[in-house]
């Protein structure tokens, strides 16, 4: 009922048939008996619905009688209401002895159109095409998800749509009841009042989008001129508490829809190869070949592979014969896509694509990167490929490992699983590291980790003692130049133990998948922060054995090494009291200077949480802490940052406050509870007072 005249009409229609039982009991008992229809013609299948031939009788009414253009004229209108639906009348009859003559007997045998030889034979075609697809695709009816999803393609629709098709019957229900309630029983709403649109997610309308990036920093720059001209006013009266103005945010969480601010994590590996020797080296020999599976299936694309199928046999088990070739062992490690997972809004950022069904007969999509964009088609996906390779034909002695979900398949059965699995590890990056670990337990004293992740360099730097091998190489697959090998047992030996050690809290700390990253501060100015300030490196180590709260002298620590990010030549130890000195002495924006210490302090929380994880990468079952306790907060859409305990300034600097006194300030004044000896021009008194 997009429309508003009809609509209008909606309560009128609905008495109607409520009281036609009462009022016209005749024309009730011919509806219930199935006379609700009309037949205009003798053709099979040519019954209409009353209110469709009140339409075409409408319709020639207006056109054979004249009715258009009448309203206006009453003399000619009142001509028209006898004479008009006559004319009608005779007109029709006209036009239907004039085909009776022309088409003969022919005309009491007319066929529906449907029934004519064209029609049928395509009706015929799209009835052989649905059988050959589900003869290929398979049973419709054994799909036993939730999942709306299209028969030939195997597309999904959006979770939200489908929601919409389940529950839109009962909402139209409940809300035809409320309808009638209110506007007829209980005469609660005008009549007239227009019903709202519901605006559901559907086929043709996809979900509403989020408010996109540049408009919620618009509205954190209007926020800001707002606030800085209340204060203006506002300490044309009173003393203004700068030192509390720069303790507390502008807007409750930065202008980046909700998320944490992303920064570029290759930049850390720059840094980390700058004190390596130049590296030219070969493909090094390996006794074991750790593989990301995300990885290499963004590197294969399925190239002439039709199905599913055909892409893990032709295209991917041959990768791993290749593999093969060059190592005895292989391990393949996937991601595992949590729903509640601390990372949604990371691979949010990296797009959307739409959901398939992963079967071994379904199509492949066109678009093969936007299919890997969604969790659900890559969880698909991955089990497919496990299997498959799991049961790869293998020479004698070659062995391949790969994970699928919790639970590790191998090819040949007697193997010792027990360090592997059952794993409840969520990234590969640190599932990686247990592989490593437990190929090396095994005799391989040499290593190939195939990956793109900087967080696996990373975590390989700091557990490479640990896990004791001889040589642990990192393949960085690029493109042309970027594709290099890097030792890194000579990335370890570059650095000390302490730092080694310390490496995975502070790229934690200065932006990783589940930390925020710092305004205007990338891994390179932290880096050369870290080397002219390495007395940050023992609260880095301290932040790994934080049980609830970070000792003093640790926080003055990170404190001063944030500021020296901001400001190489500060003398200030404190975020809040850099703040107040870049602001007011060396006019940076509010966006380009240090966090306040309530924001820095969930900031801690939150990198030792994600740093505890990375922790226990060489254990099986790491024992992950609640993240409400460490820096985030459960929401409707899932986990988001907690960014500040502290009010925003505007609702938390005494300077703002204004009264609503109308006649006078009395004891009842804001400004004077507040203890101010006068009130400003932001008061309703207007100061006067």
């Amino acid at each position: 009922m997009d429309h508003t005249n009809y609509s209008r009409w909606l309560p009128v229609h609905i008495r109607d048939m409520k009281t036609l039982a009462l009022k016209h009991p005749d024309i009730a008992a011919e509806f219930k008996s199935g006379n609700f229809v009309v037949h205009k013609m003798c053709n099979s299948f040519s019954a209409m619905a009353l209110d469709q031939c009140h339409e075409q009788n409408n319709a020639m009414v207006k056109g054979c009688g004249g009715a258009i253009g009448l309203t206006s004229n009453l003399g000619a209108l009142r001509r028209w209401m006898i004479a008009g639906p006559e004319i009608a009348r005779i007109t029709a009859e006209f036009e239907e002895q004039a085909i009776k003559q022309h088409d003969g007997a022919s005309y009491l045998r007319h066929h529906h159109h449907d029934q004519q030889p064209g029609v049928q034979a395509v009706f015929l075609k799209d009835v052989k095409a649905l059988v050959a697809v589900l003869e290929e695709m398979g049973n419709p009816f054994f799909e036993h998800s939730q999942d709306l999803l299209a028969i030939d393609t195997r597309d999904i629709m959006d979770t939200q749509v489908a929601e919409t098709v389940r529950k839109i019957e009962t909402l139209g229900e409940e809300q035809y009841a409320a309808f009638v309630s209110e506007r007829l029983e209980q005469c609660t709403t005008p009549i007239t009042q227009t019903i709202p649109k519901n605006k559901l997610p559907l086929f043709s309308r996809p979900p509403i989008k989020s408010k996109s990036l540049e408009m919620e920093q618009l509205a954190a720059l209007k926020s800001d001129i707002g606030l800085f001209s209340r204060l203006y006013i506002s300490c044309q009266t009173r003393d203004g508490d700068l030192d509390n103005f720069f303790s507390h945010v502008n807007q409750a969480a930065p202008p980046t829809q909700g998320k944490i601010r992303l920064g570029v994590k290759a930049d850390l590996l720059h840094c980390l190869e700058s004190d390596l020797p130049e590296n030219n080296c070969s493909a090094p020999v390996s006794d074991a070949i750790i593989l990301d599976g995300a990885v290499v299936v963004k590197m294969l694309s399925p190239g002439t592979s039709k199905t599913f199928q055909e892409y893990g046999e032709m295209v991917f088990a041959s990768y791993i014969h290749d593999q093969l070739k060059k190592s005895n062992r292989i391990d393949l490690v996937w991601d595992v896509y949590l729903p509640a997972s601390l990372k949604a809004s990371t691979r949010e950022k990296r797009g959307k694509g739409r959901r398939k069904r992963v079967a071994p007969s379904t199509a492949l999509p066109r678009n093969w990167m936007d299919f890997l964009r969604v969790s659900e088609n890559k969880t698909e996906l991955f089990s497919l490929l496990s299997n498959i390779v799991a049961h790869l034909p293998l020479a004698e002695g070659k062995e391949v490992y790969v994970t699928d979900g919790s639970e590790v398949l191998c090819s040949r059965a007697g193997l010792h699983l027990a360090s592997l699995a059952p794993c409840s590890q969520e990234e590969a990056d640190t599932r990686l590291l247990l592989h490593a670990a437990d190929a090396v337990h095994k005799g391989c004293m040499k290593v190939t980790i195939r990956t793109v992740d900087t967080d696996v360099v990373v975590l390989a730097v700091d557990f490479f003692s640990e896990i004791a091998t001889d040589e642990l190489w990192r393949l960085a697959f690029g493109i042309g130049s970027s594709f290099r090998y890097i030792p890194i047992h000579e990335m370890a030996a570059s650095m000390n133990p302490a730092q080694c050690l310390a490496l995975p809290v502070f790229h934690a700390f200065t932006w990783c998948d589940t930390v925020s990253a710092f305004a205007g501060k990338g891994k390179k100015t932290a880096w050369a922060t870290w080397k002219s300030f390495p007395e940050v490196t023992d609260a880095f180590i301290k932040l790994l054995g934080m049980s609830n709260e970070l000792s003093e002298e640790s926080m003055l620590l990170l404190e001063r090494f944030v500021v020296l990010m901001y400001n190489w030549t500060s003398e200030v130890t404190e975020v809040n009291e850099a703040r107040k000195q870049l602001f007011t002495q060396k006019s940076r924006t509010l966006e380009n200077i240090p966090p306040t210490k309530a924001a820095l302090v969930q900031h801690i929380r939150s990198t030792y949480f994600q740093a505890n994880i990375w922790n226990q990468s060489l254990l099986t079952s790491p024992q992950i802490p609640d993240p409400s306790d460490w820096g985030w907060v459960k929401k409707s859409n899932g986990w988001q940052p907690l960014w500040t305990t502290l009010p925003e300034a505007s609702n938390s600097c005494h300077e703002l406050i204004m009264c609503r006194c109308k006649k006078g300030c009395t004891g009842r004044c804001k400004c004077a509870k507040a203890a101010f000896k006068c009130c400003t021009a932001l008061c309703l008194c207007s100061g006067d007072c």
